[in-house]
């Protein structure tokens, strides 16, 4: 065992050489370092020292990342595989040895080196988060979660375990909050099979793992095992699942970009059901958040479309009512009546809960619109256009008050005296003025937020730009094109999809003028 514990620190070097290893013979070394320990019986990898100490107190979970991550996994999974399906060994016990290392290996791997076995720490933390669901330890959760998102920032995969049927049964109705620094993470890249990759020339830009790559795209593959193939549901699944997150903490902006991102998803004319059930999600979301049916982004399929408000007639039915009381200033009954009529559809859709919340925020937008036709109203008047009760000016008040509180009404409510009937509600109209007035320095927050978007954007449009002029596809057109203007034939005709030289700055600054 003490031969094997050698073998265990012999990567990275110690102590350190006095000049750091390049980028190749790290490579060479980190790859010999794996394939010494895959050498190793995993049953040899369960046992202690001679001296009847911890293997893995012996090598550090951040130096040593390789060895420690081949040896827990070897302990996990044989502590996993005395148990039947859907139970659990006493070794996860949360506070128990091999628990807690889990938790500190996950807290301190070394990202660089465990891209060196892509297949081993995909396997670990998969088998972690299991765990973590069948202790009920939701607290756990954002360190499993956080450190997936450092594996693959940008990337998809390493997310879908988080979101599947699993999760969402078990942790998310717990832990919506702590899943958010994933999904707050925007997407830019799908992970590409092994093949592609090397096609897009990518090997070539970055021949080593352990270098520093520009996006994570460029080492997310088959061939790293940090990916496996993805099918054209999981990205619809991803956004789904990730909009619910966001309806449950009322982060109605991200739920509907999430949203979007499903229904305009490519597609041969037809709609999927995630698609479909996003659709009736969608509906819901824009009465909750804009007060009205929100239309679909111009670029939807235009037979998807079709496909999405045929089969979802109760959600658009009940957005109708919803409109059109509003406008016509009647209560919240016809919308009751009209919710009650597709009841079981709702409920048989798990989507009951967001028609609750519809019916509930009708009062809400009732109040806001009278904004629009007048400049202020007695609490008497307003009594009488939104509330059941046309006599409780009380109740009205007070709920009035906590829409202003909460950010919902930009208005202010004078208080004239001690009858709440008497009490003036007067709109504002601008964001200059009201409670919703924002300062030339909170101004300059959204500004510069917005600038640091953009930036990530722009880098990832040119990194996508850099990885497409190098495809096989480009370059063959390239050739085509220069062919066709020696012979003097030229693309006059605009066929040819290479960009003309118009001379455009593609490297222009964007963001010079902020």
């Amino acid at each position: 065992m003490d031969g094997i514990l050698a073998q265990l620190l012999a990567f990275p070097p110690h102590p350190q050489p006095a000049a750091p290893l390049s980028d190749g013979e790290y490579d060479r070394q980190a790859k010999n370092h794996v394939q010494n320990l895959d050498r190793i019986p995993p049953s040899n990898l369960l046992n202690n020292t001679s001296s009847g100490g911890d293997i893995l107190d012996m090598i550090s979970p951040s130096i040593n990342s390789l060895s420690y991550l081949h040896v827990l996994l070897a302990r996990t999974i044989q502590a996993g595989s005395k148990k039947k399906i859907h139970t659990i060994s006493e070794a996860f016990t949360p506070g128990l040895s091999l628990w807690q290392k889990l938790l500190e290996f996950m807290d301190r791997f070394d990202p660089i080196q465990i891209r060196y076995s892509g297949q081993e720490i995909r396997r670990l933390v998969e088998l972690t988060a299991q765990k973590a669901v069948m202790v009920q330890e939701v607290s756990l959760m954002p360190t499993i979660i956080y450190q997936r998102q450092t594996l693959i920032p940008d990337s998809l995969l390493p997310r879908l375990l988080l979101l599947d049927q699993q999760f969402s049964g078990s942790i998310l109705p717990r832990a919506y909050a702590a899943i958010l620094p994933v999904l707050d993470r925007d997407i830019y890249h799908f992970p590409a099979s092994s093949e592609k990759a090397a096609e897009a020339g990518i090997n070539s830009l970055y021949p080593f793992l352990g270098s520093k790559h520009d996006c994570s795209s460029t080492y997310i593959n088959t061939a790293s095992g940090l990916t496996d193939k993805l099918e054209y549901y999981h990205h619809l699944q991803y956004y789904l699942f990730g909009a619910m997150c966001y309806m449950c903490l009322k982060d109605w902006e991200r739920a509907i970009l999430f949203l979007e991102v499903v229904l305009t998803s490519p597609t041969s004319n037809t709609a999927s059901k995630i698609q479909v059930e996003a659709y009736k999600k969608w509906v819901l979301v824009g009465l909750l958040h804009r007060g009205r049916m929100l239309s679909l982004p111009k670029n939807t399929n235009s037979q998807a479309a079709k496909i999405y408000q045929n089969l979802s007639k109760p959600y658009t039915g009940l957005a109708d009512v919803f409109k059109t009381g509003i406008e016509n200033e009647e209560n919240v009954t016809e919308l009751i009546t009209e919710a009650q009529v597709a009841q079981q559809v709702f409920v048989d859709e798990c989507n009951s809960g967001l028609v609750r919340q519809v019916i509930h925020a009708y009062r809400q937008f009732s109040v806001q619109r009278l904004g629009k036709t007048y400049a202020a109203l007695t609490i008497a008047e307003v009594t009488l256009r939104t509330s059941d009760n046309s006599d409780d000016h009380a109740e009205t008040g007070q709920y009035v008050i906590r829409l202003i509180s909460a950010g919902q009404l930009n208005a202010n409510i004078c208080q004239t005296s001690e009858d709440p009937a008497t009490w003036i509600l007067r709109f504002s109209n601008s964001s200059e003025d009201g409670p919703h007035a924002r300062s030339e320095e909170q101004k300059h927050e959204d500004l510069m937020r917005q600038a640091e978007k953009i930036q990530a954007i722009v880098a990832h449009v040119k990194e996508a730009d850099r990885k497409y002029g190098l495809s096989k596809e480009y370059i063959q057109e390239a050739k085509r094109v220069k062919k066709g203007k020696e012979a003097g034939t030229g693309h006059e005709d605009g066929n040819s999809w290479i960009p003309a030289a118009d001379g455009f700055d593609h490297d222009e600054d964007m963001m010079a003028g902020l």
